[in-house]
């Protein structure tokens, strides 16, 4: 499976040299099922990677000690209550 990893052929392609160099009587699926037993059976899992420029992870907003962020979540209204219920989460910004 070296001429694989080396000519980068496709399946078609890669088809038609074994046929002319290697074996006339070589089916497409034998050649197929042949390349997949040896894991080369995707070509794009072969070509090189290219490296795609990496952007630094951003970090959080430096806060003031004393500003706290404040969420409010409805709570679902149970049948044996009358009103609606609140949640509220209250995050200091600056120590989380």
């Amino acid at each position: 499976m070296q001429l694989r990893r080396t000519a980068l052929l496709p399946l078609d392609e890669m088809l038609a040299v074994v046929r002319e160099f290697l074996n006339p009587a070589a089916s497409r699926s034998g050649l197929d099922r042949c390349l997949r037993r040896h894991g080369v059976s995707r070509l794009a899992d072969l070509l090189p990677k290219e490296d795609a420029p990496q952007t630094p992870a951003k970090g959080f907003k430096d806060y003031n000690p004393g500003l706290v962020h404040v969420d409010v979540k409805y709570l679902p209204q149970m049948p044996d209550e009358d009103q609606r219920t609140y949640l509220f989460v209250a995050i200091d910004r600056a120590t989380r």
